[in-house]
């Protein structure tokens, strides 16, 4: 299991939750299961107003991908640098935005905050 921590102003105390390793569940429909309060508009990565920031709570390095919408979307909300949307894979420090919509529950616990 993986653990997904949401923390907003509007709630009071964070939310934890466990998601199967691999589940390819998306950020937005946690949300979205669990009521969060969200600015989405599209749910598929055409507008941008889903993006949350995403901190890893791991301790080791890894390569992050991001798909080609949310690398777009990211880079015209200005939430990514041009440098870091023209690299194919970003070394050890993930963006610090990413889609809800997008972003998929993989095999590392995260801290959500929005």
């Amino acid at each position: 299991m993986v653990t997904v921590t949401f923390l907003t102003p509007p709630m009071r105390e964070r939310l934890v939750v466990e998601v199967p390793e691999n589940s390819h569940v998306t950020l937005l429909k946690l949300m979205e299961r669990y009521n969060l309060p969200k600015t989405c508009i599209c749910g598929e990565g055409k507008c941008g107003s889903c993006a949350v920031k995403v901190a890893p709570m791991r301790r080791s390095a890894r390569v992050v991908s991001l798909n080609d919408i949310e690398r777009r979307e990211l880079l015209r909300a200005g939430k990514m640098s041009r440098e870091e949307s023209e690299s194919h894979v970003l070394k050890d420090i993930p963006p610090r935005w990413r889609l809800a919509c997008q972003y998929e529950i993989a095999d590392e616990p995260v801290l959500v905050a929005f």
